[in-house]
């Protein structure tokens, strides 16, 4: 099921929020080697954030099941 899912572009929340962590990530190192370091530092800040959000998505899906 989760092959048919994957070719379908299907993502669960959770996979979501990694696919936006990983593109926050690549725009903060982006704007880090350009020299904005003011946009740098607000993409890192919102990746944190997301990564939070990450974490307690994963140990509420640990706790549930």
């Amino acid at each position: 099921m989760k092959w048919i899912k994957k070719l379908l572009g299907i993502k669960s929340p959770l996979e979501k929020k990694q696919s936006e962590l990983a593109k926050l990530q690549t725009m903060g190192f982006e704007a880090q080697r350009r020299g904005d370091l003011r946009t740098a530092g607000e993409c890192y800040h919102a990746a944190e954030m997301l990564e939070t959000e990450i974490v307690e998505m994963v140990k509420k899906i640990n706790e549930d099941g």
